[in-house]
């Protein structure tokens, strides 16, 4: 699939993957475009058609898919932390309009829905680790559990031959326009000492997750549009690989703002101890892996977060 000769829709575009994604589309020459409520950033979707609407208005929907050849989906209304306070709402939204949305899909002749779904909420605290595609689905939290919903939903209708999807379970993305909004530690962290105030985190800091930078989960979304092989997987582990506690990640951090003040707070059940995800599918059927080191990562964010000051507040 030639990316410049597609017309994508990206739901979310307003987002942190959905603004990274328009933008490495648009140096492509694609036809884009994005879909959200409002662009934190809508400099940064310059060369996009953007299409200002609701999720979950199946008109507002309908509208921005006409032509669509490509669909990402990118749209979350609920955190993982969040979810178990609000499980009725996360279904509602998140699992109910994924089906409006695949409906739709089927209904306007889309070609591929690429679904980012979690790396870590759908396996559970007793997954092997790292963690490969088919180990057991044990969620901890509601966001997990509707993720998972997703998945099988999709599976459904590739198997009646109604809808080509690829599922990508993204780790802990990282990386510039990602706003503090209950969820990533880095951007939290980076967000917080940049105006002088403490940066809290739950727990003894020893949560490990598999951090990735922004730059690679783009490279594996347009892999996944690129992908033909029809016997191929449908579902994708995309990490780093590599695990990094809390205390780690601060230890790194460190190294390049300097010493900053920690609040700790007491750990949350939501949390799962260890996620590192097993990337090795991956690599075999979409020819896709990180190239972006963890330093430079976090070099390339923290020089973005001084250089934006709408990220700092």
């Amino acid at each position: 699939m030639n990316i410049k000769d597609r017309r994508w829709v990206i739901l979310g575009a307003g987002g942190f993957i959905g603004t990274n994604l328009c933008q490495r589309l648009v140096q492509h020459g694609a036809n884009v475009v994005a879909f959200g409520r409002r662009a934190s950033f809508p400099e940064a979707l310059e060369g996009c058609t953007w299409v200002s609407g609701d999720f979950l208005n199946q008109a507002d929907l309908a509208t921005a898919l006409e032509g669509a050849e490509v669909v990402v989906h990118a749209v979350g209304t609920v955190t993982p932390a969040k979810s178990n306070e609000f499980p009725i709402t996360d279904i509602e939204e998140n699992l109910i309009g994924t089906l409006r949305l695949i409906n739709l899909c089927i209904e306007k002749g889309v070609q591929r829905l690429i679904v980012l779904s979690s790396g870590g909420t759908v396996y559970g605290s007793d997954a092997p680790v790292p963690t490969s595609e088919d180990a057991a689905n044990d969620p901890l939290c509601s966001y997990g559990i509707v993720k998972l919903a997703v998945e099988k939903y999709l599976a459904v209708y590739r198997r009646q031959g109604l809808l080509d999807s690829v599922v990508l379970r993204v780790a802990n993305p990282f990386g510039p326009y990602q706003l503090l909004k209950g969820q990533g530690l880095i951007a939290a962290a980076m967000q917080k000492i940049l105006i002088g105030q403490p940066f809290e985190i739950w727990g003894d800091g020893t949560v490990t997750r598999d951090y990735i930078y922004i730059d690679d989960v783009v490279d594996a979304i347009l892999a996944a549009a690129k992908l033909t092989d029809a016997s191929a997987p449908r579902l994708y582990n995309i990490g780093s690989g590599v695990g990094r506690s809390i205390n780690s990640v601060i230890a790194s951090i460190t190294e390049i703002h300097g010493r900053f003040d920690i609040i700790r707070q007491l750990g949350r059940t939501v949390d799962v101890p260890v996620s590192v995800l097993d990337i090795q599918r991956a690599r075999h059927f979409l020819g896709w892996h990180p190239c972006t080191e963890w330093e430079t990562g976090l070099r390339l964010s923290y020089r973005w977060y001084q250089e934006n000051s709408l990220a700092r507040r």
